[in-house]
Order: C-alpha cells, then sequence, then structure tokens
C-alpha cells in the first residue's frame, strides 16, 4: 500500500510537470509571436493616423507580424491612452503619444492615469511644424507687425484653432503670456472649419499644423509669418522660427512618438525601439512623412522620448494652471 501511494505520487508529480510545460514554453516564446496593436487616438485619416499606418507597416514588415492600427479618438486622447494604460504590459499594445499626453494633465481635471508613471517609453518618432498665418488679404506682412498689432492698446485679434486644449490653441495663449501679446483664441471642431473661416477672412488668423495649412498656403489664400518650431520647416524654408524673430519662449513642438504600459520588459523595449528606430529609415517612410508632408522625424532610445515628455510636462502643466485653460 505504501508503495502503491508513493508510486501514485511520483505520477502526479510527474504529470504536473508535463502539464507545465506548455506554460513554461509560452513564457519563453521570442518576441513579438502575435499581432501588434497600435491604439492611435485620433480619428482616422489625419497626420497622427497616416504616421502610425506609414511606419506601421514598415515595423510589420520587419518583424514579420501584423501592426493593427486602432484609432480610438475621444476626450482630447484620454480615451485610447487609458485603454493602452489598462493594456497588458508585455509590449503587444502600443500608444501613439503625442503633446496631449504632456498638456492633458493641466486640462483634464481628474485624469484617471499618470502617463509619467503608468506609460514607458519607446521613442521619440518625430513630429509635425506649426505654423502661424493670416488670411491673405491682412495687412501684415512680417510676425514683427502682428504682434505690434496684438500690443496695441485696446487690441484683440482673434485666431483661429483645431479646438481648445490643442497644442494651436496652447501656441496663442503662450505668446500672450510670455509676449504681453493679446490674441483672442477661436476654437474650432478640427482644422477644416478652421482653416474655413479664416479662407473665408471671417477670423484673421490660424495657428495649425504644417501638415493640413500647407495647401492653402500654396494656393495663395493664407500667407504664413512665423514657424513654432527650433528649426525652420522642409515645405516652408523660407518662414522664420520664432526663435529667430526673437521670440523663443513661444516654442512649440508638435511631438509624436511610442509608449507601452509601465512594466513592459526591458528586452521587449529595447526590440521594439530598435524596429521603430529601423522603420523610420525605411525609403517608403522618409518619401511620404518626410519629402510629401514634411514632417520631422528622428528616433533615438527611450530615455530620449522619455525626458522630452517629462520636460513638456513640466513646462505646460503650470503655464496651463496659471491661465485657468481648459479643453473642449
Amino acid at each position: 500500500m505504501l508503495r502503491m501511494n508513493s508510486f501514485r505520487r511520483h505520477l502526479l508529480l510527474a504529470l504536473g510537470a508535463t502539464a507545465a510545460l506548455p506554460s513554461a514554453h509560452a513564457q519563453t516564446e521570442p518576441f513579438p509571436s502575435r499581432p501588434l496593436r497600435f491604439v492611435v487616438p485620433f480619428a482616422p485619416g489625419g497626420i497622427a493616423d497616416i504616421m502610425a499606418r506609414v511606419i506601421g507597416k514598415a515595423v510589420s514588415d520587419s518583424i514579420g507580424q501584423p501592426v493593427v492600427i486602432e484609432n480610438k479618438p475621444g476626450g482630447g486622447t484620454t480615451i485610447g491612452t487609458e485603454q493602452v494604460v489598462r493594456s497588458k504590459p508585455d509590449g503587444y499594445t502600443l500608444l501613439l503619444a503625442s503633446a496631449p499626453i504632456s498638456t492633458n494633465p493641466g486640462l483634464v481635471p481628474k485624469l484617471s492615469y499618470d502617463a509619467l508613471r503608468d506609460l514607458a517609453p519607446i521613442i521619440w518618432l518625430g513630429g509635425d511644424g506649426v505654423v502661424i498665418a493670416v488670411n491673405e488679404k491682412q495687412p501684415y506682412k512680417t510676425f514683427a507687425e502682428l504682434v505690434a498689432a496684438a500690443r496695441k492698446p485696446g487690441a484683440e485679434i482673434p485666431y483661429a484653432s483645431p479646438g481648445s486644449g490643442t497644442l494651436m490653441h496652447l501656441g496663442g495663449q503662450l505668446l500672450n503670456a510670455e509676449y504681453q501679446t493679446r490674441f483672442l483664441h477661436v476654437p474650432y471642431k478640427g482644422t477644416g472649419p478652421a482653416l474655413q473661416d479664416v479662407i473665408a477672412g471671417q477670423v484673421p488668423m490660424i495657428i495649425d499644423p504644417q501638415s493640413t495649412i500647407i495647401g492653402p498656403i500654396r494656393q495663395g489664400r493664407l500667407r504664413p509669418l512665423a514657424v513654432t518650431s527650433p528649426q525652420r520647416l522642409s515645405l516652408l524654408p523660407d518662414v522664420p522660427t520664432l526663435r529667430e524673430l526673437g521670440f523663443p519662449k513661444a516654442e512649440v513642438v508638435a511631438f509624436s512618438g511610442v509608449m507601452v504600459p509601465a512594466g513592459t520588459p526591458a528586452p521587449v523595449v529595447a526590440r521594439l525601439n530598435a524596429e521603430f528606430n529601423k522603420a523610420l529609415q525605411h525609403p517608403d517612410v522618409r518619401k511620404r512623412l518626410v519629402e510629401e508632408l514634411g514632417g520631422n522625424y528622428r528616433g533615438g532610445t527611450p530615455e530620449d522620448f522619455g525626458n522630452l515628455v517629462r520636460t513638456e510636462t513640466d513646462r505646460w502643466v503650470p503655464l496651463i494652471k496659471r491661465l485657468g485653460l481648459t479643453a473642449d
């Protein structure tokens, strides 16, 4: 009887070890062994969506797994971001992170996550340029003339933006805060209607991304006066930067990058970083995003992007709270 019990005990232990083998094997599967989900917290068709799809395809071709774009617009990017924050930290769910990751802590009361704590950076992809332009019939030929008009006693120069809480909205308020101008924000539900009214002359000025404003500029309907990025834009090489014009404190960086849930294993972070860096050098990516859309794409280490997100958060949140700004 004792021998039988001993036999049964060893048999059960052996069966248990055998049953555990698939689980142990699953844990050592090479990454990635299944499709990646790339959450874009914007509607389809915009520059963020285009960028995610172009870069995602290059990554997919390299790793041999699909990169599935999942658009989750709404809440000023908070809906899509929260979904990623709550995902399993295994590297299979990615977030296209942009400027709202640093501005929402000041704009959104009771934000359900802390991006600096709950997300881990993968790579700084780059970003789109932001342009300050006026209707072609406005008298302002230079940015200095526009600023002089906005500083006159009783002046209030309206400017259109794609919406309250957007980086374009904040850019105008930053000018007011740092350089004593009086630009009056006129929010719209997206770039399309904002551009339409400025082109029609109903609003004299607009602050808008290069990718969407370049068409009306080339058509001569809008006159670009300055760009908010530290460097000039490839599609508008003759338009000076705010830094060149003596307004460095009003620079606005429209950045984009990739983040994953905090706790994602370091080897997985390193692999994703390497794949996205590789994708940024792909000829198809460079042609579409840099040559055609004029994007500024850079790559780098996870630490580079993490430092940018932290620096931008430290810059924007106090200003937003001090000025009492809110999102839509």
